[in-house]
C-alpha cells in the first residue's frame, strides 16, 4: 500500500481571519497559520477550514468534525478531539494545548505533569536563552502591544502593579478581586517604605477601573503610569498582578513575581490565594529560586509553545495529538451546521457583554 491508498487524516481548522487583519500582530498570526497549512500538507491531511469571528472562545468544539479539529483563542475540555492555539505573551511564539490557554490550559490546571518535563532543561542553556531573549526585548522595547518609547528616568526600587482588561476572560482564573488586590497592595508596600506605581492595560475602558485608579491615585506612594512596561519592569524590585501577561515578560527580566490568579507560568512565580497571603509575600518575597525560573521559561517558550515559523515543531506537536487522540467517527453536515451556528451566537453574545460590562 503506498501513500496513496491510506486514509488521509481530517482536520478542521479554524481560520481567524479577524486577527490577520490586526495591524499590531496580523503579521504573526498570518506567518504561524502559513507553518500550520505547511505542517498539515506535510502530514497529508484534508483540511476543512472554517471562519472563526472574534469572542467565540466559549463556544463548545464538537465531536465528530473528522479526525479533530484545531482550534484559535479557545478553551473547554481537554478529551482529545481539539487542539487549541494562542498567542503567548512573547511573540511570535504559540501555544498549543488540548484544553485552551492561560488559566484554562492543561498546563495551569496540573501543573505537576510537566515538572519533569522542566527540571530536566538544561540550566546553562536555558540561562543563556532567557538572558538573550530578555536584552533582545528590553533593547527593542518589544512587548505584546505597542509600547510608548522607554523613559528615562521611572524610578528605582519601587513595585509595580500592571493591570488587566476587566473583562478578559482569564479574569475567571483570579482569587481575589481587584479592589482587594490592589487596596492590599498598596498597604503592604506602605509598609515597606516602597512606591508603587500602576499601570493601566492599553486596551482598558471600563468605568469602575477608572473610578478605582481615581481613588488609589489619591493615597500616598502611589503612581499611576502610562510608560513602557518594559521600563516599568526594570525599576521594580517586585511585580504583582493577576494573571496578565506582563507578568511573564517580568520573569524574563528577572524580576521576582507575586500573582493571585491562575495562569499556565504560575509555577515560575509565588502564587497567593487571599488578602493575608498576598500581605505577608509583599512583605517577605519568596519568589521560586533563578535557576528554576529560567528552566520554566526555557521549557514554556522552547517545549511547551512554538515559535510561528517552526513548521518541524508544529507538525510534531499535530501528529502527537492525532496519533493520541480517541477514535473518531467522522463528521456530518448537521453537526458542522451547528458548529458554526455556535460560534457565531458566542460570538455575538460575548461581544455584547464586553460593551455592557
Amino acid at each position: 500500500m503506498d501513500g496513496r491508498d491510506r486514509r488521509r487524516p481530517q482536520v478542521t481548522l479554524e481560520v481567524p481571519s479577524a486577527w490577520f487583519a490586526d495591524p499590531v500582530d496580523g503579521d504573526r498570526h498570518r506567518l504561524f497559520y502559513g507553518s500550520i497549512l505547511s505542517a498539515l500538507a506535510e502530514i497529508g491531511t484534508l483540511i476543512d477550514p472554517v471562519r472563526l469571528p472574534r469572542g467565540a472562545e466559549t463556544a463548545p468544539r464538537p465531536k465528530g468534525l473528522g479526525d479533530a479539529t484545531i482550534s484559535f483563542h479557545s478553551y473547554g475540555g481537554g478529551d482529545g478531539h481539539v487542539l487549541r492555539c494562542k498567542e503567548s505573551y512573547i511573540p511570535p511564539y504559540y501555544s498549543m494545548d488540548r484544553m485552551g490557554y492561560a488559566c484554562f490550559s492543561h498546563l495551569a490546571l496540573h501543573p505537576e505533569d510537566y515538572r519533569d518535563q522542566i527540571s530536566s532543561m538544561d540550566s546553562t542553556k536555558a540561562g543563556i536563552f532567557v538572558q538573550q531573549l530578555a536584552q533582545r526585548l528590553m533593547t527593542s522595547n518589544l512587548s505584546k502591544y505597542t509600547q510608548p518609547d522607554h523613559e528615562k528616568a521611572t524610578g528605582q526600587g519601587y513595585i509595580f502593579v500592571p493591570l488587566q482588561v476587566g473583562n478578559d476572560t482569564v479574569a475567571q482564573g483570579a482569587w481575589l478581586r481587584t479592589r482587594d488586590a490592589l487596596e492590599t497592595t498598596v498597604a503592604a508596600a506602605r509598609q515597606r517604605g516602597k512606591e508603587l506605581v500602576i499601570k493601566r492595560h492599553p486596551r482598558c475602558q471600563g468605568r469602575t477601573t477608572s473610578r478605582l485608579l481615581s481613588e488609589i491615585a489619591q493615597q500616598p506612594g502611589v503612581r499611576i503610569s502610562d510608560g513602557s512596561v518594559l521600563s516599568l519592569i526594570a525599576g521594580a524590585d517586585l511585580v504583582v498582578g493577576a494573571n496578565s501577561g506582563v507578568l511573564f515578560e517580568a520573569l524574563i527580566q528577572g524580576k521576582p513575581v507575586i500573582s493571585h490568579a491562575a495562569s499556565d507560568f504560575g509555577p515560575a512565580t509565588q502564587q497567593v490565594k487571599s488578602r493575608a497571603e498576598l500581605q505577608d509575600a509583599i512583605a517577605s518575597p519568596n519568589a521560586p529560586h533563578i535557576e528554576w525560573r529560567n528552566k520554566f521559561l526555557f521549557w514554556y517558550l522552547t517545549h511547551y509553545c512554538v515559535h510561528a515559523g517552526d513548521v518541524a515543531l508544529i507538525r510534531q506537536k499535530i501528529e502527537a495529538f492525532l496519533a493520541a487522540g480517541p477514535d473518531r467517527t467522522g463528521g456530518c453536515e448537521t453537526t458542522r451546521r451547528k458548529y458554526i451556528r455556535q460560534l457565531y451566537q458566542h460570538s455575538v453574545i460575548n461581544r455584547i457583554k464586553r460593551r455592557l460590562f
